[in-house]
């Protein structure tokens, strides 16, 4: 229902520009339409009717000047009656969002359109350019700063649209690790949440602390944040920042500190010095013809409770925040934007229903790419919004982990035809219940950071009905810290511990099916604890293994749970009848991975001297299909899969409640009764050397009844709001490719 919606208005607004565009019948008086078409133009005035794509000869009429004037025009016309504003191309700073109500929208059949004028590029920017560049010593500019962005905002500054870093150390090339970080010396004992000790004595050089900023990962892989510095004190090695930490800072941990005026000394660092509104820059290469931005304001667009209206066709550049911010509103479009170099994410819509990102060209956020969240948890009642067909990539740039490329809340959202690249960490986040995930294109994602997926959700029972089919994921590494190399160093690894599905902390009622993942070394799947997972028709290529399988420890956060399934009443209806294996779950033993399915699906794998999971290491064990460690054995289901392997066949199983692993060999896993009509054999894809998972005809994984994916259905498709075309190319390096660091403290060099 909610795709044949999104379809049909899509349509009405398709409609809506083609009358429009009747207005270019010859001359510049407009023409009779069914639509009211108005004009913005930087060559037009606030005091003309809008109603001429031009000034007229006399100078006495044309486009308004203003994209407010417009929306005030618009708001006259009865809601009977389509409107479409067309934006003249140029470049308009907004000061402050354009907010449209529930005055500024339309009706299903008569929308609200705005949109660039056909061939004609349309920024809008929340950023101020700067210009006046001075030489300074040692090759720095400097140019005075009209407007400054609030004081806790995002340290942001864009060369020719390319992000850029605030001073720092180390510099981006330094240190011991990719991308030039410092390690933690040591544990505040007494403060480890907020104090941590470095090595060397860089910070000497430094006249204050002021203003200073540290990047770090505390302690897990999976958590990185930027915090003020509260003071550092030099002669105990020592920093105290500005707020907590969710975790204790440990030894062996990477960090930087940035907007350091000390540091400015790399091409492409630049430091705001507030109090004399001026800005230094490390210029890149010659400042001639370069465009620098710095962003000013928070937002560019901001729709509340307005309803069928459209944004089409718009570069939408340097904010603080958000890009767009869609709230409580009901069939709104953005589609055809390219959303660029924000503070904060792409897209965010909170509540409402049936809201539409397509098109879309998102990349280098600071946060999440597009965020879904609507619905209503307690009746099940669908959200019902899409992320369909955009082009996400480098995501999280600012916030490096839980930024996804799209963020799914609530219920029943549809992401679907995305192309999403060069993520630090999760492609796809969901929380909520019967959300679609299909047709999408992932890849080179979870580049900096571990115990993480291309697709990840968890930690509630009550969060099912989640259907995952039809997505290509490649490409998928992890890096992170791995252990203690020995006293007083620390090593660090890539891949590690990342997934291509991961569904942890318990995650269950899941459907994954007719997925492509290939060079997603460590794991295909991980179910972490959950229960009624169906994993059926995928292909598993160089995925050591193709499943894992755990229950959760006695520790874990069982009072959680609890309190997740109380909230939403979850034995009672809607959820009882809407989700049967919920009415049973607290009164059999929840902690169980019950009625996990593996069935259908096609594996191969080329390596045989390491088993996945945590590190890809050459000779660090045999390898297995399966990880089961443990899994339920009287309710889980393997069965008619196709399995090629470089020699032996091997599960790694333990039952559960049971605590001894076992090694064992694929005859000895049949006969124990799995997998009893599976086989092992050449699936004989058309050209897997070059990506081609396609099956030849005579695949015996056909005869087994493995349904053929659509695999050119995945990814992006060219229609009318589609920004780009074709999708770009990956890089060919191999992220995937095995290497480890050995790091100690330091210093990474002193102030002498």
């Amino acid at each position: 229902m909610e795709k044949q919606w999104c379809v049909l208005f899509i349509g009405a607004i398709c409609a809506v520009a083609f009358w429009a565009v009747g207005d270019e019948a010859p001359g510049n008086t407009p023409s009779p339409a069914p639509v009211y078409a108005f004009y913005v133009s930087p060559q037009g005035s606030d005091d003309w009717s809008g109603k001429l794509k031009d000034p007229d000869s006399a100078g006495t009429d044309g486009p308004v000047r203003t994209l407010v004037r417009a929306r005030d025009l618009a708001r006259q016309v009865p809601r009977d009656k389509s409107v479409m504003v067309y934006v003249r191309g140029g470049t308009y700073r907004l000061d402050s969002p354009l907010v449209f109500t529930e005055e500024d929208g339309g009706t299903d059949t008569a929308p609200v359109v705005w949109q660039n004028y056909p061939g004609e590029t349309v920024v809008l920017t929340a950023g101020i350019d700067l210009g006046g560049w001075q030489e300074s010593e040692g090759g720095i500019l400097e140019t005075s700063v009209p407007a400054l962005p609030p004081a806790d905002s995002p340290l942001q500054l864009f060369w020719n649209g390319q992000r850029l870093e605030p001073a720092r150390w180390p510099n981006r090339g330094d240190g011991q690790l990719p991308g030039g970080w410092a390690i933690v010396a040591a544990r505040d004992e007494q403060q480890p949440k907020t104090t941590f000790h470095y090595a060397g004595d860089r910070p000497k050089r430094w006249s204050t602390s002021k203003d200073i900023r540290v990047s770090i990962w505390p302690h897990y892989n999976w958590w990185h944040t930027i915090a003020p510095v509260a003071e550092i004190n030099p002669e105990t090695q020592s920093v105290r920042l500005g707020v907590e930490t969710p975790y204790g800072i440990e030894p062996g941990r990477r960090f930087y500190f940035l907007n350091v005026p000390e540091e400015l000394d790399d091409p492409g660092e630049w430091y705001l010095d507030r109090d004399r509104a001026v800005l230094r820059l490390k210029p890149v290469d010659s400042i001639d013809g370069v465009r620098v931005v710095l962003p000013v304001a928070e937002s560019l667009i901001k729709l509340e409770k307005a309803r069928h209206v459209a944004i089409l066709g718009f570069v939408l550049e340097a904010t603080v925040g958000d890009a767009v911010v869609v709230s409580d509103s009901e069939s709104v479009l953005i589609g055809r934007c390219h959303i660029r170099n924000t503070g904060g994410a792409g897209v965010r819509i909170t509540d409402g229903r049936q809201c539409v990102v397509s098109g879309c060209d998102i990349e280098d956020t600071g946060l999440a790419g597009i965020s879904l969240d609507g619905g209503d948890r307690l009746t099940l009642t669908p959200g019902g919004h899409q992320a369909v067909n955009n082009l996400i990539c480098r995501t999280g740039q600012i916030q490096r982990t839980y930024q996804a490329a799209v963020q799914g809340k609530g219920v029943a959202h549809r992401i679907a035809h995305n192309h999403i690249r060069d993520l630090p960490h999760i492609a796809i986040l969901l929380n909520g219940s019967d959300h679609t995930v299909e047709y999408n294109d992932i890849g080179r994602v979870c580049q900096e950071s571990a115990d993480a997926g291309a697709f990840y959700m968890g930690r509630n029972w009550t969060e099912r009905g989640v259907v995952l089919r039809c997505n290509r994921i490649h490409d998928v590494a992890g890096f992170g810290l791995t252990g203690e190399a020995e006293p007083g160093s620390w090593r660090y690894e890539t891949p590690f511990q990342a997934w291509g599905v991961y569904l942890d902390d318990c995650t269950s009622g899941v459907l994954v099916q007719g997925n492509i993942i290939y060079r997603v070394p460590l794991c295909g799947v991980m179910i972490g604890g959950g229960r009624d997972n169906t994993v059926d028709n995928n292909i598993f290529y160089g995925c050591i293994p193709a499943l894992h399988i755990d229950a959760r420890w006695d520790s874990y956060c069982w009072d959680l749970m609890r309190e997740r399934f109380n909230e939403v009443k979850a034995d009672q209806p809607p959820y009882s009848e809407r989700y049967p294996a919920l009415k049973t779950i607290l009164t059999e033993d929840p902690r169980r991975p019950a009625r996990n399915r593996f069935t259908s699906n096609v594996i191969q794998y080329d390596r045989d001297d390491y088993r996945g999971l945590s590190f890809a290491g050459p000779g660090t064990a045999e390898a297995v299909v399966y990880d089961l460690v443990p899994f339920d054995p009287e309710t889980c289901v393997f069965d008619r899969n196709l399995v090629r392997a470089p020699g032996e066949i091997r599960v790694l199983r333990q039952d559960y409640g049971k605590g001894d692993q076992q090694l064992v060999e694929w005859a000895d896993w049949k006969k124990a009764g799995f997998d009893q009509e599976s086989q092992s054999g050449d699936p004989m894809f058309v050209d897997a050397a070059n990506d081609n998972f396609d099956l030849k005809s005579e695949s015996p994984a056909l005869k087994l009844g493995f349904e053929p994916i659509p695999s050119e259905r995945i990814g992006l498709y060219r229609d009318v709001l589609r920004r780009s075309w074709p999708a770009p190319q990956d890089s060919e390096d191999d992220i995937t490719a095995h290497k480890t660091w050995t790091v100690t403290p330091g210093p990474v060099d002193s102030a002498e």
